[in-house]
């Protein structure tokens, strides 16, 4: 399958919401997919600050996958999701985002990103490192669940470096 990536608007929020919530019930286990009124606002959240990035993975004119995230107060974007529906998993939806991320980050004036990623989510935290993300500092517990995570960065300059050196 071929995976188109677009600029997502207000008009995908839904869609990213519930891709969001039938990939963290597949990742976490939980036992009931959380409501699109549920996860609505998280992703609303992301996208509050301009300017903000997201980005949404087609298969087929279907959304699979997205990414979303907006300023955290200096040159580099934070990125509060990167979600693939569980049917599109192993598709390389995710790496087809994170590839795209480059030119979206640039397009709004960005010179890199970071992410937080739960340290038990080995899919994700593999993908990352293969695309070149850099671990920062150490894993630390999620303030509210507990769960240890890691910071990721990503920098424009280093990729832009590492395509010239291929």
């Amino acid at each position: 399958m071929c995976v188109e990536i677009i600029q997502g608007g207000p008009e995908h929020v839904d869609a990213a919401a519930l891709i969001w919530a039938h990939a963290v019930t597949a990742r976490d286990g939980y036992d009931e997919v959380p409501t699109l009124e549920e996860a609505r606002p998280g992703i609303e959240n992301a996208l509050a600050n301009e300017p903000s990035l997201l980005l949404l993975a087609l298969e087929n004119g279907e959304p699979v996958g997205f990414l979303a995230g907006g300023p955290q107060g200096t040159g580099t974007a934070f990125i509060n999701y990167v979600g693939v529906h569980p049917d599109a998993w192993g598709r390389r939806v995710g790496e087809a985002l994170l590839r795209a991320l480059p030119d979206a980050l640039t397009e709004r004036g960005y010179t890199g990103a970071e992410l937080l990623v739960f340290v038990d989510n080995v899919r994700g935290v593999r993908l990352y490192e293969r695309l070149g993300w850099i671990k920062v500092g150490d894993p630390a517990p999620h303030p509210s669940t507990g769960r240890v995570e890691q910071r990721y960065s990503f920098s424009l300059a280093q990729a832009q470096l590492g395509r010239e050196s291929v």
